[in-house]
């Protein structure tokens, strides 16, 4: 059994798949295994991975149909035979000490899991470090629910929850295996919104090591974030009914207000997005997100936070359905 399972979705990275396998190569934990995952990627991904296992016997590949990357995360997932394991995209790098950093930590501390920090890379090449709204350290099921549960969804700045992103942690397979953690495949993106909540929620405890980047996250053309992708509404409105699935019935915590914050914090997104499209295409999105039920029941009876003016501003605005106004101010 290898100490960590690094699990890498391929799916149309050829100008950056070495770069990330060759960062997982050079780790000072020797014993690991690689799993590279490619997802139909139509490039020469595929062939890239194949040559990569013929060199190195710690470097396993799975082919499968394109199914999106929480599929091919789950797909990792079923072959890893790891104690612990990892996950980094394969446009993204890490740093060669990471997995020795996060393996000592998870085996000292006898955590679920344990999450660093990482440095967000621009275009122009430089990198600042991205840390988490927490207190560094241990956190046991006591401090999770008084200091995590109230965020774990969604802010009240309207924000993610301080546990977003899988890549910069390393999961116990154990307890993964023991919640039946896995990545839901109706959810093609921002698949780690909904993951990193069922994990935190489920969470006996889990160690943080504020300060310490050890994960380069890329700024790579056509994000998600940034770009706008036909149909990304109707996937966060699934994501946004399969938390309530899970987290409407908790007992322990009322979730209720965050699961409204995090529509609408899709919402403004997608909104955002939608801009770039031409006037009339952009209208359509907009009334289209706006009139959605999803949306009319996050605004029934809602408080709204206190954000920016501006912020607070768009939020009334996409409440009342003023489309035209949002058009308006998203391309000033």
């Amino acid at each position: 059994m290898p100490k960590v399972s690094v699990i890498v979705p391929v799916y149309k990275v050829e100008p950056y798949l070495l770069r990330c396998v060759r960062s997982i190569q050079k780790q000072t934990l020797k014993d690991i295994e690689i799993i590279l995952v490619d997802d139909g990627s139509p490039d020469s991904c595929p062939d890239i991975c194949d040559e990569l296992a013929r060199v190195d016997d710690r470097i396993k590949v799975v082919h499968k149909e394109n199914g999106g990357l929480s599929s091919t995360r789950n797909a990792g997932m079923d072959i890893a035979t790891g104690k612990y394991i990892g996950f980094v995209d394969s446009d993204d790098s890490i740093i060669p000490q990471m997995y020795e950093i996060l393996y000592a930590t998870i085996e000292r501390e006898k955590v679920d899991f344990v999450m660093s920090d990482y440095y967000r890379v621009h275009k122009n090449g430089m990198s600042f470090l991205k840390t988490a709204a927490i207190r560094e350290g241990l956190y046991d099921k006591p401090r999770i629910r008084e200091e995590i549960f109230p965020r774990l969804i969604m802010g009240e700045d309207i924000d993610y929850g301080p546990l977003l992103s899988v890549c910069h942690c390393l999961y116990n397979t154990q307890f993964l295996k023991n919640n039946n953690l896995r990545f839901d495949e109706q959810v093609r993106w921002s698949e780690d919104n909904i993951f990193s909540a069922i994990a935190g929620y489920y969470a006996n405890n889990f160690y943080y090591l504020k300060g310490q980047g050890l994960y380069n996250y890329y700024e790579n053309p056509g994000t998600i974030t940034t770009s706008f992708r036909k149909g990304a509404w109707e996937v966060y409105c699934t994501m946004n009914r399969h938390l309530h699935q899970f987290f409407d019935n908790k007992t322990d915590y009322d979730f209720s207000r965050q699961l409204k914050l995090h529509i609408i914090y899709y919402a403004c997104n997608c909104i955002n997005t939608a801009i770039t499209l031409s006037k009339q295409e952009a209208m359509e999105e907009i009334r289209h997100i706006c009139k959605s039920s999803e949306l009319e029941l996050a605004f029934n009876d809602f408080l709204l936070p206190a954000v920016s003016f501006k912020l607070k501003l768009q939020l009334l605005m996409i409440k009342h359905h003023y489309s035209y106004l949002l058009y308006k101010k998203g391309k000033r």
